[in-house]
C-alpha cells in the first residue's frame, strides 16, 4: 500500500515557486508580477519571496503565465481547440503570452456560440492583436459559428487510431504530475526567433563592467569579454533582475516589440591616472578607475 499510496499521492500536486524566481535569485529584486497577476490574492511575499497560499489558490494559471522567470511550476488551463480553431468559452481567458504562443502553433482564429460577454476575452485578444500588429503578423479572426462545432464521425481506421492517441494520452494524463507540468511552454523567444519583446539599454557613463548582471542573468542576455558588453535582448522575458542588481544603475529594460538585433558597447583596457593600476571601463575618455573615483567622492562627501 504504501507504494500504491505514493504513486496515487503524485498524481496531484499544487503550484510550486521555483529557486528560479527572481526574487530567490537577489533580494534586491522588485518583481512582482506573480503577486499582481493573482485575483484570488494567493500569492504573497514572505520574507521577501513569494508564496502560494494553496488554500486560496484556484489553479487559474496566471500566475505561470505572468512569471517572466517561468519560475511557477504547475499547470496552465486546458483550452478546447477545434480545427485550429480556439473555442471561446466561459473559463478563465488567457493571457496574451499564452494566445501569442497559440498563434505561432497555427491557432489563428477564435469561434464562438453564443455572444461574447467575457470582457477579459476581448481585452486579451485585443492586446494580443495589438502585439502581432507591430511583430507584422495578422491578427487573429473572430468568428461566430453557431452549431458548427459537433461530434465528427470517422472511419473504421480513423476509430483505431484515435483511440491509440487517446490510450496514450491517458497514459500521460496518470502519469504523476510533474512530468505533466507545462510551465515551461509559454518562451516566446523560442516561437518568435527574429524579435524581441523587450529592450536593454546600458549607461556606459555609469557602468563599471563589474559582472553582477552577466552572473545573474539565466537566459544570458548580458554578456561581457575582454573587449566588448553585448546585450542580447531577443531572449529577455523583462525580470528586471539585471536592472534591479546593478549597482551603478545603468541598466534599464523596457517592454518593446522589435526585430532581434545584438548590441555591443567597445570595453577599453585603460591606466588609472591617480594608481596606475589597468582597469576597464566603457567610456574612452574615462581617466581613473572606479576605486579612485569613489575615493574622490567620498572624500568630496566629507569635506
Amino acid at each position: 500500500m504504501g507504494i500504491l499510496n505514493r504513486w496515487i499521492e503524485s498524481l496531484d500536486y499544487e503550484f510550486y515557486v521555483l529557486d528560479s524566481c527572481s526574487r530567490h535569485q537577489s533580494p534586491h529584486s522588485t518583481c512582482s508580477k506573480c503577486i499582481n497577476s493573482c485575483s484570488a490574492d494567493a500569492v504573497t511575499l514572505v520574507s521577501g519571496k513569494p508564496i502560494i497560499n494553496h488554500e486560496k489558490c484556484t489553479e487559474c494559471g496566471d500566475c505561470i503565465a505572468e512569471c517572466p522567470a517561468q519560475a511557477i511550476e504547475g499547470f496552465l488551463p486546458k483550452r478546447m481547440i477545434h480545427q485550429n480553431q480556439l473555442i471561446v468559452t466561459d473559463e478563465h481567458s488567457p493571457s496574451i503570452r499564452e494566445l501569442l504562443v497559440l498563434y505561432k502553433k497555427g491557432v489563428k482564429a477564435l469561434i464562438y456560440e453564443q455572444e461574447i460577454v467575457n470582457t477579459d476575452w476581448k481585452q486579451a485578444v485585443s492586446e494580443a492583436n495589438d502585439r502581432l500588429k507591430q511583430l507584422n503578423e495578422p491578427p487573429f479572426s473572430i468568428q461566430r459559428k453557431k452549431g458548427e462545432i459537433k461530434e465528427e464521425k470517422y472511419t473504421r481506421r480513423e476509430v483505431f487510431s484515435i483511440w491509440k492517441k487517446e490510450a496514450q494520452s491517458t497514459m500521460r494524463l496518470i502519469a504523476p504530475a510533474k512530468w505533466r507540468f507545462n510551465h515551461r511552454e509559454l518562451d516566446l523567444s523560442i516561437f518568435y526567433p527574429n524579435d524581441q519583446f523587450m529592450t536593454i539599454t546600458l549607461d556606459t557613463s555609469k557602468c563599471t563592467a563589474c559582472k553582477a548582471c552577466q552572473m545573474l542573468c539565466k537566459r544570458n542576455c548580458l554578456h561581457i569579454t575582454a573587449t566588448d558588453f553585448t546585450l542580447s535582448a531577443q531572449r529577455c522575458t523583462g525580470c528586471l533582475l539585471c536592472q534591479d542588481i546593478c549597482p551603478e544603475k545603468a541598466i534599464t529594460v523596457e517592454e518593446k516589440i522589435q526585430t532581434s538585433a545584438e548590441i555591443a558597447h567597445s570595453l577599453y583596457t585603460k591606466e588609472c591616472n591617480t594608481c596606475k593600476s589597468k582597469y576597464k571601463t566603457l567610456s574612452i575618455n574615462d581617466e581613473k578607475c572606479v576605486m579612485c573615483k569613489k575615493r574622490e567622492s567620498f572624500g568630496t562627501f566629507l569635506n
